[in-house]
């Protein structure tokens, strides 16, 4: 209702003023209305937003304009070329200018490429469908729709629209279709397509009334914009006028349009018409035939014509290749827009380009235009728009494409050698798709042609031609085909080949010969230069891979003359060693190649060596904790491929068998190692543990190449560095044959303990504690372990929040843990023993805390797994809390909780232990340890006495500690032997590493002469030695110990016993006897079986050895002391027992020195004494036996007696030893006699050698029997 009531409030301002002419100027077209009232009561504003593209001063890119024509500015980042000549029979070169190397699909309105193309404008065939304007009045519709004479008036009286051109009305984003507009070049199928042209209206503005000046949008406020359309000299026009359906025509207004005078005489039919200000629309080019859009990548050709006064004409921004405008002109670039400046309204256009109107070159098939009349409100009657049309001959095209030549040689390019090569006498044909020449080129001195005509995109065959060919000095081409692409310039660049000569050059290693090593050791690369002494040249030869097992290189294309040939630089891994040879080309017809001989040559190879030093990351050399740098082991890779004679892959292990052998410099060979916990065995493979001195790892006579070593074992409390460690050999010059690479150096990590700790302070009665901060732990090294000691300082633990936390990290080793700053009125804690240990042959590591020194008892205690370089997992890493890698070198121990109890009553009290091996942890003490109660080596009774070793000293250890609660001072000890008449002798006394004295009155004191003071926990060591117990007979002594409490004046003290005695001996000997190597000894003292020692031992006549006839036998002897007490009085006789021949020349030795034998048959030493052979020593014999006859046999036994130092017990042994020689074989027999004789002699050999069978048998038998009776 509310509209209707405004429309109504209009209709009434119109009729009450009046407009009884229309308002005049020079150009442009008027039209007065009346409509801003309704667009004001309806609430309507708007104006059409118009995307202009941003105005750029400079050209985009490079631009090659043809003569008459200049860039006078751009949109965007197109130029505007503005042509000298308007004529547009002479814009082909422009067109094709700015064409340049576009390649599109299709090409609109070309009339030159294939046959029947049509430029785009109106023709005979093309139909507008819609309203004649003579029949205008039968589409109103009440107050909506236009009039036959607003129509008129409006854009036919000045524009040329005539009674049967046809319009219809449209809406926002409605379109229209004009129909066989033109053609379209298809590049792809060379024929032309009939298009359309679909005009989409996207926006339009007007002025509602003479006096306004605020454009309104057509669409918002309801209204429809009138799209006429009409041939104007082959132009396609279009003519927009705004019909404001719903607003009457008042009658008057239709007055003249452009500098007409207004005319009265219209009517009052249908709606009034508005003051157009702008048009937007989209012009879309389609396929007639198949109805689709033309794709984007079409080149089109629009000519923007009838642009009047003040009118903006503006393009789409994007793909547009350029402007042109005519010269003069009456357009200019303003707001990135051509507009018309001026007076005139333009209503036809001509066979030329007018100053109000241009032509855009642009890309695709759609593009935007919009027409605004930036004059504003000159109460003009439409918006008309003159579109493509006529363009003479010129049309948009395929782009051309030109072809160049630009010839050389394929051995010397275009620097020809001498004057018996030229370019200058050649042609080449220019050959299209039917053969028909429609270019020459011919070339220049340096080869090149001058650029041929324009010519169609397309394939062509060049055709080589000369006149004489002889002077040339080069071959004919066969016909090649270029292809000529639109825009571009295809440069062909034959190649001929020259006549030339060849020379050979050969070379090999000298240890490798043509078979190298490895591709670093390759002959390929060995430089020759080679000097031409005709014109002074030099070329460069270099030899390349191997060809048929030869290293050669063949030097072709050389221009005829003599040659001087040297090598210049040797190849990696040799030295220069060839001999300058001269060698002469001589012509002989084109197509001859010349060689002369080999020159042939040896190298020395070069190869090289790495050393790698480890150190600790923090100490360097210097131990750091427990750790031992010293049984690293480092494995050697190479780090390159190789298919030489000693191919690897790179990552292959460095094998000592390899060509060259590797070489040891520094280190030992690892042929085992424990990795990860696994067994793992190296083989060939090149693995180094380091030198123990210097730490190095050396490897020497390497092959050229690349090389890593790794770490694949840490010493004891280390990690693996995981870091390759990568070396070169490389040759450095053609003299240097031994390369050492820098030294490498491995940084390894040692394990570290994270030691948590957690301090309470507890109430009297255990009622309960807390936390306590500031009390201070120091972690102390003992000994084997190097480090700086460790203070723990508690405080807030950061993850709980409570007090009496404290967590430091120990280096891997054994520490001591004590408190060394506590609470006053609480007792300290005793001190913590911290143990690290690895088991190297499982490759677990233990951590542990214990009360003990000794570590036993541990109350914590971790296994952790090592991985070394392994990749899998610990075998025995079962019941393990975690693994140790170089990546997470730490470990760790369960938080330990020390609690500080109220300072308890001083009570004074002492222990004294004395043990032979380890000293034993403290007893109670005072008097009241039973006997033994330090372990297996306290030996407090005769019944536990330790078995001492004859001839050996024993050492003794005590401890005496303070393990009650109060300091004890003057104290004594003493040690008295209780059995036996041996003493312990040379005690010392030792308080925290230093040595103690003892006063007058027999008390300890340190070495500033002060008493001892023993504080509780605090300890005294001794060591003292037994002589050897040459009594044979039990020792016994006991220690005593005394002190006086500091503070109470109490006494107290302790004592504890110790045995040993000397360990019974058992008088043994054996003696073996073979004849390849000496037996091993067995049980001896006449009990060994016969053949005890093995295959060579040959004890009885049936297990006699098979000796050569005549040929000496080596017999070799073993006398060993299978005992436990040593002898003397040793006598060794050795006799033949089967047949006559003796093993003679028999030495005796005795730890590599000869024994002799004195008046007695004893053996002695080299100074006559008696030789004294220990347990487990041995006396080694070696004799020779001679030559056998064939048949004979031989035994012989020898015998050892010898009597025990100590007991004076006899011992004796002997041995067999048997040899024989087969017999010679008699002629077998094969057929017996008539009369049986051959029988019966074999019968009474057989008979005969049983009798002596078992007379031999016996005889032995009766030997052994009175041998063994003695």
């Amino acid at each position: 209702m509310k509209k209707q009531h405004k429309i109504r409030q209009l209709m009434k301002a119109l009729t009450e003023k009046k407009v009884s002419h229309f308002s005049m100027r020079k150009s442009g077209k008027r039209w007065i209305t009346r409509s801003a009232i309704v667009l004001a009561l309806a609430g309507g504003t708007g104006l059409i937003a118009v995307a202009n593209p941003s105005l750029i001063s400079t050209v985009a890119h490079a631009l090659t304009l043809p003569p008459g024509n200049t860039q006078i500015g751009s949109i965007g980042s197109s130029p505007v070329i503005q042509t000298n000549n308007n004529s547009f029979a002479s814009m082909q070169p422009l067109f094709d200018s700015l064409i340049g190397t576009q390649q599109p699909d299709f090409v609109v309105g070309d009339t030159i490429d294939g046959s029947g193309g049509k430029n785009v404008g109106w023709h005979d065939n093309t139909t507008y469908a819609g309203t004649a304007i003579s029949d205008a009045n039968s589409k109103i519709n009440g107050t909506s729709g236009l009039s036959y004479w607003s129509i008129y008036y409006g854009m036919g009286k000045k524009d040329g629209f005539q009674d049967g051109d046809k319009f219809n009305y449209v809406g926002k984003g409605q379109e229209v279709a004009i129909k066989n507009v033109g053609t379209a070049y298809n590049t792809a199928t060379k024929k032309h397509v009939p298009i359309g042209m679909a005009i989409k209206i996207n926006d339009a503005t007007y002025y509602d009334s003479t006096t306004s000046t605020t454009p309104r949008n057509v669409f918002d406020d309801g209204f429809r914009l009138l799209v006429a359309g009409r041939n104007n000299g082959g132009n396609v026009t279009l003519g927009y006028m705004v019909s404001m359906d719903g607003i009457a025509n008042p009658g008057t207004g239709q007055g003249s349009e452009g500098g007409g005078s207004g005319g009265a005489g219209g009517d009052t039919l249908g709606a009034a018409s508005g003051i157009p200000r702008s048009v937007s629309t989209t012009i879309q080019l389609y396929d007639m035939e198949t109805g689709q859009n033309l794709p984007a990548n079409s080149l089109t050709a629009m000519k923007v014509a009838d642009i009047d006064a003040g009118q903006a004409a503006g393009l789409g921004s994007v793909n547009q290749l350029g402007y042109i405008v005519s010269k003069p002109t009456n357009l200019t670039i303003k707001n990135n827009v051509l507009t018309a400046t001026g007076n005139n309204t333009v209503v036809e256009d001509s066979n030329h380009l007018s100053p109000y109107s241009y032509i855009a070159l642009y890309t695709g098939a759609s593009t935007f235009i919009n027409f605004d009349d930036t004059n504003g409100n000159q109460q003009q009657g439409s918006i008309v728009q003159d579109l493509f049309g006529n363009l003479g001959p010129t049309s948009p095209r395929e782009p051309l494409g030109f072809i160049e030549v630009d010839k050389t040689t394929i051995q010397y390019g275009k620097d020809l050698p001498n004057n018996l090569y030229d370019f200058q006498d050649i042609s080449f044909d220019v050959l299209d798709s039917t053969g028909k020449k429609v270019d020459t080129l011919k070339l220049d001195s340096s080869g090149k042609s001058v650029k041929s005509k324009g010519l169609p995109p397309g394939k062509y065959t060049l055709h080589e031609t000369s006149g004489k060919w002889s002077s040339t000095g080069q071959t004919v081409l066969p016909d090649f085909t270029v292809e000529v692409k639109a825009g571009d310039t295809t440069t062909a660049k034959p190649k001929n080949t020259a006549v030339t000569g060849e020379i050979s050059i050969k070379k090999s290693g000298v240890e490798s010969g043509d078979a190298m090593w490895n591709e670093n050791y390759t002959l390929e690369g060995t430089t020759f230069k080679l000097t031409s002494k005709t014109d002074g040249k030099t070329y460069t030869a270099v030899i390349g891979k191997e060809s048929n097992g030869e290293w050669k290189t063949t030097v072709k294309d050389l221009p005829l003359g003599t040659y001087t040939i040297e090598e210049t630089k040797a190849s990696p891994g040799f030295t220069n060693t060839f001999e300058k040879k001269e060698v002469t080309l001589s012509y002989k017809d084109q197509h001859t190649e010349i060689v002369f001989g080999d020159a042939k040559g040896t190298n020395q190879e070069v190869k090289g060596e790495n050393t790698l030093k480890k150190s600790d990351s923090e100490t360097g050399t210097d131990q750091n904790g427990k750790g031992v740098l010293k049984t690293a082991k480092y494995a050697y890779f190479h780090d390159d491929d190789s298919t030489g004679s000693s191919p690897h892959k790179k990552g292959d292990p460095v094998k000592w068998s390899e060509k060259p052998a590797p070489k040891l410099l520094a280190g030992e060979v690892v042929h085992s190692a424990i990795i990860g916990g696994n067994p793992v065995s190296y083989g060939d493979n090149v693995v180094i543990d380091v030198d123990d001195e210097s730490l190095t790892a050396a490897l020497g006579n390497l092959a050229a190449g690349k090389y890593y070593s790794v770490e694949v074992d840490a010493g004891e409390g280390y990690v693996t560095d995981p870091t390759k460690h990568y070396f070169e050999i490389k040759k450095q010059d053609d003299k240097t044959q031994n390369i050492v690479t820098p030294e490498s150096s491995s940084k390894e990590q040692l394990i570290k303990a994270k030691i948590t700790l957690d301090k309470m302070v507890t109430l009297p009665d255990s009622q309960g504690g807390s936390g306590y901060n500031g009390i201070e732990f120091t972690a102390e090294p003992m000994e084997g372990t190097v480090a700086d000691p460790v203070k723990f300082v508690t405080g807030v633990n950061p993850n709980t929040g409570d007090d009496g936390y404290a967590s430091q990290e120990l280096a891997y080793g054994d520490w001591k843990v004590s408190e060394t700053k506590g609470v006053e009125g609480y007792e300290d804690v005793k001190p913590v023993y911290i143990h690290m240990e690895t088991d190297t042959e499982k490759d677990i590591l233990t951590i542990s805390a214990s009360y003990y020194e000794d570590f036993s008892k541990p109350f914590s205690k971790r296994t952790f797994s090592l991985k070394d370089s392994s990749t899998s997992s610990n075998p025995n890493g079962e019941g393990t809390v975690g693994e140790v890698t170089p990546e997470l070198p730490t470990i760790s121990l369960s938080t330990i909780h020390f609690n500080d109890n109220p300072t308890p009553e001083k009570v004074p009290s002492i222990d004294i232990e004395k043990a032979n091996d380890k000293i034993p942890e403290p007893g109670e003490g005072n008097f009241k340890d039973k006997d033994n109660n330090g372990g297996e080596n306290d030996r407090d009774t005769p019944d536990t006495a330790l078995e001492v070793e004859s001839g050996k000293t024993t050492a003794i250890k005590f401890r005496f500690t303070n393990n009650g609660t109060e300091a004890l001072t003057h104290l004594t000890v003493s040690d008295k032997t209780i059995e036996g008449k041996i003493d312990v002798k040379d005690i010392v006394w030792t308080f925290k590493g230093e040595k103690l004295s003892v006063n007058k009155d027999g008390e300890l004191t340190t070495k500033d002469g002060k008493l001892l003071v023993l504080q509780p926990d605090e300890f005294v060591t001794g060591e003292g030695t037994l002589p050897e117990l040459t009594d044979g007979k039990l020792h016994g002594d006991e220690v005593t110990v005394g002190g006086i409490g500091v503070d109470s004046g109490k006494e107290v003290g302790d004592s504890d016993k110790w045995y040993g005695k000397p360990k019974e001996e058992a008088p043994s000997i054996d003696i073996e006897k073979a004849d390849t190597k000496a037996p091993e000894a067995g049980e001896g003292n006449h009990k060994d079986k016969p053949n005890n020692a093995g295959e060579n031992d040959h004890d009885t006549e049936d297990t006699a050895k098979e000796l050569e006839e005549n040929k000496v036998t080596e017999i070799f002897f073993t006398t060993t002391n299978n005992g436990t007490e040593p002898l003397t009085h040793l006598k060794i006789v050795d006799k033949t027992i089967a047949g006559k021949v003796d093993v003679k020349d028999i030495k005796w030795t005795y730890k590599g020195k000869t024994l002799k034998v004195n008046k007695d048959g004893e053996l002695t030493t080299e100074d006559g004494k008696l030789l004294v052979l220990n347990p487990g020593e041995t006396i080694e014999g070696k004799g020779t036996l001679e030559g056998l006859a064939a048949g004979d046999i031989h035994g012989d036994n020898v015998s050892v007696d010898g009597v025990g130092v100590h007991s004076g017990k006899k011992v004796g042994d002997d041995d067999n030893w048997y040899g024989k020689v087969k017999p010679k074989e008699n002629p077998v027999v094969k057929k017996l006699a008539d009369t049986g004789a051959a029988l019966g002699q074999h019968v009474w050999g057989l008979l005969i050698a049983f009798l002596a069978l078992i007379s031999g048998t016996t005889a032995f038998i009766i030997q052994k029997r009175k041998k063994n009776e003695e």
